[in-house]
């Protein structure tokens, strides 16, 4: 229970707001889409029903009270001289139910209720943690185009202005026709690659604002950076630690858990219908009849049953016991009791079939819910290495580009102040510029890969991880 209760606090801790290590906007982005997911909101509304169902289970151990009135008028056959009268009768007073003993269903029935606002819990952290992770991947998206686009713009320009110095060149008679078809080959496929990134980024964009719940982007009160970042991010935990994270954080995994105890409490339901169940029922108040050519005169009455319920293993026992006590008024009418005393008992033989049904269909279900924690257990670990040795190579893959931008930015800058000094051609610039903007969109891509790695490694450890 402990247990249950530390790993509900930490869920809440983590998923209650954005992680401080994001950056502003896409805090404001979490912000904003949680405030306006009906997924949510709904969730939030299942964890106020579960908390109704334990207080109503809680309710089951104390009496049921009742106050009651009745009022007849009818007409009775005396006597033949006499024909027939009409009559009059009321009751008024106070009923009562208690149950002494019910083989522990309300207790099992408490327990079961409890374990389901736990899964409501569990439920909306885990429409909050996939709508944090679209969030999530939605901006990283964004994010990495928009700086794709940027730096792919500058690229653009300085090739548009190379291309126009080789067209200039040409009619200088200083390059040949090929050079400048050449040089107009690379000019096209920069602009192919600015283009083919700002049809993407235009779609990011539209996903975000999707994803978040805006109209436009400017309603998030937040900028995002247009800069390249200088490297992919990397985590401090190992593929093991997400592995155990899983074992004791991932949502599916704990919600299985939760469910194999609530099979548990099912089948304790069902057995409950073998032991007997005792209930005791009460009534105290005036009650009086008359003919209506007579006053109507109330006297005190009570009464007190003991009920007996029993499964027999698809046979089923009913008895009950009650006393019925009556003050008599001062004219007492010789047909009337004012003091009755009745046990009756009924054997139903083979009219509960259904315990067996229910007991059976509890037990079938208890083992289904354990072989599906077994799966989820072994392919939850299988998903956490996978997307662990996704992150892996996709950090290796961001190292490795993004040192591969710097030594091509760093070239590209050195032929630059040669072809000033006409020592190498324009078009050799125009082709390592090409080769300077594959680089950013290759950068941009194993940056997003890295992002993505992480988001999904979180989502399955709830931890964030950096």
């Amino acid at each position: 229970m402990i247990k249950k209760i530390l790993v509900l606090t930490i869920i809440g801790f983590l998923f209650s707001q954005p992680c401080f290590c994001m950056d502003e906007f896409l805090e404001e982005c979490l912000k904003l889409a949680q405030a306006r997911d009906q997924k949510i909101a709904v969730a939030a509304e299942q964890v106020d029903l579960a908390q109704l169902r334990v207080v109503g289970s809680i309710r089951s151990y104390f009496p049921q009270l009742y106050l009651q009135a009745e009022q007849s008028k009818g007409k009775t056959y005396l006597y033949r001289e006499l024909g027939t009268q009409e009559y009059k009768s009321e009751s008024i007073g106070a009923k009562a139910s208690m149950p002494i003993y019910t083989g522990g269903s309300n207790k099992a029935n408490y327990k079961y209720n409890k374990m389901m606002k736990d899964a409501a819990k569990y439920n909306y952290t885990k429409a909050k943690e996939d709508l944090y992770a679209n969030v999530k991947l939605a901006y990283y998206e964004y994010l990495t185009l928009k700086m794709e686009y940027v730096a792919l713009s500058k690229a653009f320009e300085q090739v548009e202005n190379l291309f126009l110095k080789t067209r200039v060149e040409y009619k200088a008679k200083a390059i040949s026709n090929l050079d400048l078809a050449e040089s107009e080959n690379f000019r096209d496929k920069v602009a192919n690659l600015l283009s083919s990134s700002r049809i993407n980024l235009e779609f990011s964009t539209q996903k975000l604002i999707e994803t978040v719940g805006v109209n436009t982007l400017e309603e998030i009160p937040a900028t995002v950076s247009d800069e390249l970042p200088s490297d992919a991010f990397e985590i401090a935990f190992t593929a093991q630690d997400c592995v155990s994270f899983v074992q004791s954080n991932n949502l599916d995994v704990q919600l299985a858990k939760l469910q194999l105890e609530m099979a548990e409490q099912r089948i304790k339901i069902s057995n409950s219908k073998v032991h007997p169940q005792l209930f005791l029922e009460g009534f105290y108040g005036k009650t009086g009849e008359a003919f209506v050519t007579e006053p109507l005169e109330l006297t005190t009455q009570w009464n007190i049953a003991a009920k007996l319920a029993w499964g027999l293993w698809g046979n089923s026992l009913a008895a009950s016991y009650s006393m019925e006590r009556t003050d008599p008024t001062t004219i007492v009418d010789a047909s009337k009791r004012t003091e009755v005393d009745a046990f009756s008992a009924q054997l139903g033989i083979l009219d509960d079939i259904q315990y067996f049904i229910d007991a059976k269909e509890s037990s079938v279900t208890q083992k289904q819910l354990n072989a599906e924690l077994m799966d989820l257990l072994k392919n939850s670990r299988l998903s956490v290495e996978k997307a662990y040795n996704e992150y892996i190579l996709s950090l290796n893959n961001a190292r490795t580009t993004r040192n591969e931008l710097t030594v091509k930015e760093r070239k590209l800058a050195l032929m630059k102040k040669r072809n000033d000094l006409y020592e190498i051609q324009t078009v050799a610039l125009m082709e390592e510029s090409w080769n300077y903007a594959e680089a950013i969109a290759a950068f941009a891509k194993a940056l997003y890969a890295n992002h993505a790695a992480i988001v999904e490694l979180e989502k399955l450890t709830l931890m964030s991880l950096r």
